[in-house]
C-alpha cells in the first residue's frame, strides 16, 4: 500500500493562495523534490506557514536549476511563522537560477508507521 499524501487548495484568489498537506509513511518513503505548489503566476511570497512533523524532517523547497531550500522543518516539531509584517519570504522565482515559482518538498527520515507531517501555507502571488 502506498504512502497517504493529499494536497488541498483551502483558497485561492488573484492575490493569495493557501494549501494544505498531509503525509503519512505506509511503506514508500521519502519524497525528493515533489511538486506541491504549481505557480499559476511568477512566483508565491511565503507569508504564513503552520506544521506539525513527526519522526521525519521537510524541506520546503523553490524549483530551479539546483532547488534552494527555502526553509527546514525538523522531526518532532509544531509550530508558525509569520512573515507578513515584511512582506512575506523572497518569491519563489527568485531563489536560484532559473527559478520557476513553483514550490516542493522533500522528506527524509521516513519510515516507520506514524511518520507524518501536516503543513499549511498562505502565499501571495507574484505577477
Amino acid at each position: 500500500m502506498a504512502d497517504l499524501k493529499t494536497s488541498t487548495k483551502i483558497s485561492e484568489s488573484t492575490r493569495e493562495v493557501v494549501y494544505a498537506f498531509q503525509y503519512q509513511y505506509v511503506d514508500g518513503g521519502n519524497e525528493s523534490a515533489v511538486l506541491k505548489i504549481d505557480a499559476s503566476c511568477s512566483g508565491i511570497r511565503i507569508v504564513e506557514c503552520w506544521w506539525v512533523i513527526n519522526a521525519m524532517t521537510v524541506e520546503v523547497l523553490a524549483d530551479a536549476d539546483t532547488d534552494i531550500i527555502v526553509f527546514h522543518l525538523d522531526e518532532g516539531q509544531s509550530g508558525y511563522q509569520d512573515f507578513s509584517i515584511f512582506g512575506g519570504l523572497p518569491s519563489s522565482s527568485s531563489y536560484g537560477a532559473n527559478g520557476t515559482g513553483d514550490i516542493k518538498f522533500t522528506t527524509t527520515g521516513a519510515g516507520a508507521a506514524g511518520d507524518a507531517y501536516q503543513i499549511v501555507i498562505r502565499g501571495i502571488k507574484d505577477y
